[in-house]
């Protein structure tokens, strides 16, 4: 359920982009606009609706894997493969990526998350926000993952690693971390977006929810299941975490 997917797709063609490999979960009404694209290749699919936390990890594993199989034979001469979610931009300069030797096949970068100067709402763009922090030196401002995100050469060798990295199976292969590149993380990037997430991400066994390692997520969980048609809490958990103002 992609917000601004036309912005989404337009900041990352001018970063460098050449080519989209993307998974539609659940989105029927965007798919028509995806096929349209010509630098897209678009699957549909759904969510399991139960557990999202931990299984949308494995969704994630597979069409990776997929995709680094599609990308190796579809002619569109792509290079690499970054593994990014709809609420993120690549922000930097790609020619890190492209000029890298040939033993060179995964890479991370690290990611830096956004913080808003007010709750944006359904009529607010996604990809605006007051400033933003690298969670490597700021963990503390950061709700969701800080370990960065990766990517891979597109080549018989390489493949998923979890929802954040890529391996390679050749013993000679190395990875590095970009210093040039970044990926900027909107999370939560307006309040509707915000409460579908987490009334979707409540929908857990209570081993599931237990394993969460975020407190933004557990806060986000339990307005939702206290919300009672009011959406006071939960706009109190998006100002403490989520707004930043100067």
């Amino acid at each position: 359920d992609p917000k601004n997917i036309d912005t989404w797709l337009q900041k990352n063609r001018e970063a460098g982009i050449g080519h989209f490999y993307i998974r539609l979960e659940d989105s029927p009404d965007v798919f028509p606009f995806l096929q349209k694209q010509l630098d897209v290749t678009v699957v549909e699919g759904t969510s399991s609706g139960v557990n999202e936390y931990q299984d949308i990890q494995t969704r994630q594993n597979k069409m990776v894997n997929d995709s680094l199989e599609k990308a190796e034979n579809d002619g569109n001469q792509v290079k690499w493969l970054i593994h990014m979610d709809s609420d993120e931009l690549i922000d930097g300069d790609l020619d890190e990526i492209r000029g890298q030797p040939e033993n060179i096949h995964t890479f991370w970068m690290q990611n830096e998350e956004a913080k808003f100067d007010k709750i944006p709402r359904k009529q607010d763009n996604c990809f605006q926000a007051s400033k933003f922090y690298d969670c490597s030196k700021r963990p503390d401002k950061c709700v969701s993952y800080g370990n960065g995100k990766g990517g891979a050469r597109v080549c018989k060798d390489t493949s998923s690693n979890g929802p954040h990295r890529c391996k390679s199976k050749d013993p000679n292969a190395k990875e590095v971390k970009l210093e040039k590149v970044k990926m900027k993380h909107f999370e939560s990037c307006d309040f509707e977006s915000y409460k579908k997430k987490f009334t979707h991400l409540s929908k857990q066994d209570q081993t599931t929810n237990d394993s969460i390692p975020f407190s933004y997520y557990k806060e986000s969980i339990a307005a939702v299941l206290d919300n009672n048609d009011d959406d006071t809490k939960l706009e109190q958990v998006y100002l403490k975490h989520r707004v930043e103002r100067p």
